[in-house]
């Protein structure tokens, strides 16, 4: 019967492990900065923080059609820009 190697916790020291710094004021003001110049852009309905393919920090928008979408920057505060198309956004009743 084959045994299974002992389990290792991988090194806390890694690159993106460990205790990260929290630091609320930088991040609020970077999301105003970019809520204000996304929410700028005609059809503009929703703006959002999430990753890019390769796991980075991207902000991203949510539009109402193609047309907006190719009007958004590539990058914007050193962050990726991410279409999501939505069609518009409208509350539901209560």
């Amino acid at each position: 019967m084959a045994t299974e190697p002992p389990f290792v916790s991988p090194d806390p020291s890694a690159a993106g492990m460990g205790p990260v710094e929290y630091r609320p004021q930088e991040s609020d003001a970077a999301r105003a900065a970019a809520e204000a110049a996304l929410f700028a852009i005609e059809g503009v309905r929703g703006v959002g923080e999430g990753r890019d393919a390769i796991g980075e920090p991207a902000w991203i928008a949510y539009v109402v059609d193609r047309a907006t979408a190719a009007r958004l920057p590539a990058r914007l505060a050193g962050r990726a820009v991410i279409a999501e198309v939505t069609g518009e956004i409208d509350a539901l009743p209560r």
